[in-house]
């Protein structure tokens, strides 16, 4: 097969535990790109502000590839900066995400541009603020966003510890599991956003857009929030620190993210 796409989750996959990517997999990611063509997509529950500085890193500005940020809800055109899809979340889902985090006493944070609001300004908050390299604003009350003119946001997080998180889930998708796309990426972030709204179902966008199909795409990944990226491509492949639910539906294991899980993958399937 020869593959067109290659989509990428970023953390525990892409970038190592420095957040950085490492000099193999840039030069094997650059190399893919401009010598066979390959259209690479970064894929990720980050916000776009938290992305772009890597797509920049990896030419993907030179080689027209996309980030898909905020797990599928907005996609842009590296070649142009142009956003050519977003789907996000209304004023009365951020105060149902609000109320749920009030009554499991776990912090909420949403983004607006280059700044994260939160209710707590907590170890998990600010770790995120940080690794996103993003402002950090604290509101107590709904009607402190209303004051900031905030109504809308592109997902939500609740952020605490593993075991927090898991009860978050649990209530989230007992009150709203109907309502929002409702998925754990790391075992303190519990992400919701759009429920029209994953990686798989943005990437479909983008293949009917370059007219690229399934069959022909390869996606690497490393959570659970990755689940409808590789269940929608033709090469699922998970990096070897997966947890269990990815590797089982993954065709190929990689390296790890700290073993250039992505130079691993690209030697796998294209010939130079």
């Amino acid at each position: 097969m020869d593959y067109k796409l290659i989509a990428t989750d970023m953390d525990g996959t892409l970038l190592d535990e420095e957040h950085g990517i490492t000099k193999e997999n840039v030069e094997a990611i650059i190399k893919v790109q401009r010598e066979k063509g390959v259209k690479f997509v970064l894929a990720s529950g980050r916000p776009s502000y938290a992305m772009l500085e890597y797509a920049k890193e990896l030419q993907m500005d030179k080689y027209e590839g996309y980030v898909l940020a905020f797990n599928g809800g907005e996609l842009i055109d590296m070649k142009t900066n142009e956003v050519i899809f977003h789907e996000g979340l209304e004023k009365k889902d951020i105060e149902n995400v609000y109320k749920v985090s009030k009554e499991i006493n776990v912090p909420m944070i949403l983004y607006v541009g280059d700044t994260i609001y939160g209710t707590e300004a907590t170890d998990g908050v600010m770790y995120e603020a940080d690794q996103c390299k993003m402002k950090f604003q604290k509101f107590d009350t709904l009607e402190d966003l209303e004051k900031k003119g905030i109504d809308k946001t592109t997902k939500c997080m609740i952020i605490g510890k593993p075991e927090e998180v898991l009860i978050a889930q649990e209530h989230m998708n007992k009150v709203h599991g109907n309502d929002y796309f409702i998925a754990i990426s790391k075992p303190i972030f519990l992400e919701i956003a759009n429920k029209n709204v994953d990686k798989g179902k943005t990437l479909k966008k983008l293949g009917e857009i370059e007219n690229i199909k399934p069959e022909e795409m390869i996606a690497v990944g490393d959570s659970a929030n990755d689940k409808p990226l590789l269940e929608y491509v033709g090469m699922p492949v998970a990096v070897e620190n997966a947890i269990p639910e990815i590797k089982e539906i993954a065709k190929f294991i990689s390296t790890s993210n700290v073993e250039h899980g992505l130079k691993t993958t690209i030697e796998e399937f294209f010939e130079f």
